[in-house]
């Protein structure tokens, strides 16, 4: 900025006649300022809005009819484009259980604390290359047997699994999510505690989905 600051100088002030070759310094030293500065604008512009694959609305589905409940692991049926849906499982601790067009389980705990690194089903979204994930909602059918868990919850890891948002135990739920612009893979866990026996069940069947969008 200085050697164009001297630039508008010279050219205003007639009386001075200063040395061509201090005319072609201050010149250079002005163009050099002008393509550092244009050089710096472009890459910055480059690193912006580099999200491949933006997107709202269901951002993965997992489609459990067929599965017989006692699958170690069951895949996403659809995902949004340049996302990544990882398969719903369960927690080490749970036993697997036959249980028609779910993924089911028994083992929750009787105590009616929940602890969120026991006792769950998990699944992962991944965004598209460049882009965060928001989360905005889900839904999740959960079914208990009698003996099986009185509460169930969702928490996901963009938050440590700290914010719990609690279900109905026997329902279709549509719980509220709130994760803004995660970046990488977001886990969403779904809990099941407060059991009256281990032999106790809960599952989730039919369709789990997930809703939110990419940026």
């Amino acid at each position: 900025m200085a050697g164009l600051t001297n630039d508008n100088n010279n050219n205003l002030d007639g009386s001075q006649s200063p040395p061509a070759d201090g005319n072609d310094n201050n010149q250079g030293s002005g163009s050099g300022s002008q393509g550092s500065g244009s050089g710096s604008g472009s890459g910055s512009n480059m690193q912006a809005g580099t999200c491949s694959h933006p997107f709202s609305g269901t951002l993965a589905t997992w489609d459990l009819t067929g599965q017989t409940g006692s699958e170690n692991s069951a895949a996403s049926t659809m995902t949004a484009t340049g996302a990544t849906a990882g398969d719903v499982s369960r927690s080490g601790d749970l036993q697997s259980l036959t249980g028609a067009d779910s993924i089911n389980s028994s083992g929750f705990t009787t105590s009616g604390s929940l602890s969120t690194n026991s006792g769950y089903y998990t699944f992962k979204i991944t965004p598209p290359s460049g882009c965060t994930v928001s989360l905005s909602g889900a839904s999740i059918d959960t079914k208990t047997s009698s003996q099986g868990p009185a509460k169930v919850a969702v928490a996901t890891s963009a938050d440590q699994f700290g914010q719990i948002v609690q279900l109905t135990a026997t329902d279709v739920n549509t719980p509220t999510l709130s994760v803004d612009n995660a970046s990488g893979a977001v886990e969403v866990r779904v809990f099941g505690y407060d059991a009256q026996s281990l032999s106790g069940t809960l599952r989730i069947e039919n369709t789990l989905s997930l809703t939110g969008s990419f940026q």
